[in-house]
């Protein structure tokens, strides 16, 4: 990697990781937005039409914009990676926009609930329901990972 591309990364890097913390907070509540696109930036209202608004159109109408990456795993079972749009850290930390959960294998029309999956972030045994990102790069990186893991531990 050149040093052209690396501080290009960089600064990348810390565009992601600033733009959340602009947002001052006043008497223990955030002013901050609460509805964020794909890349991380503030939904913008449009005229009459809220944020929330804004976000459930995008929700609604693109489903290919809500899916970040979807695998069948080794056993049937789906993993899936979203951007819920909504920033699930409710103003304490970085706003959680993107989502990863595991899946019954199961019609469409029914709903098993979730099912566990290894941790990345803590014990090599350790299992969850849900893991919740602020990018889509480390939303990708995690979801990949959980993927190998999990193929590793089925033995694919």
């Amino acid at each position: 990697m050149s040093a052209i591309e690396i501080a290009a990364l960089f600064a990348f890097c810390d565009l992601h990781a600033s733009r959340w913390r602009a947002h001052p907070v006043v008497a223990g509540f955030t002013s901050r937005p609460m509805y964020y696109d794909r890349h991380g930036f503030p939904l913008p209202g449009d005229g009459d039409v809220p944020p929330t608004l804004v976000c459930a159109r995008l929700l609604e109408h693109d489903r290919d914009y809500q899916h970040v990456a979807r695998d069948e795993l080794p056993d049937g079972s789906l993993l899936s990676t979203v951007w819920l749009g909504l920033d699930h850290a409710h103003g304490d930390g970085p706003p959680l926009i993107f989502e990863t959960m595991r899946f019954a294998a199961a019609p469409a029309s029914e709903w098993h609930g979730a099912l566990d999956f290894p941790e990345i972030y803590g014990a090599p045994d350790e299992t969850t329901k849900r893991l919740r990102y602020t990018t889509e790069e480390e939303a990708l990186a995690a979801h990949h990972e959980i993927v190998r893991r999990f193929r590793v531990r089925l033995g694919h």
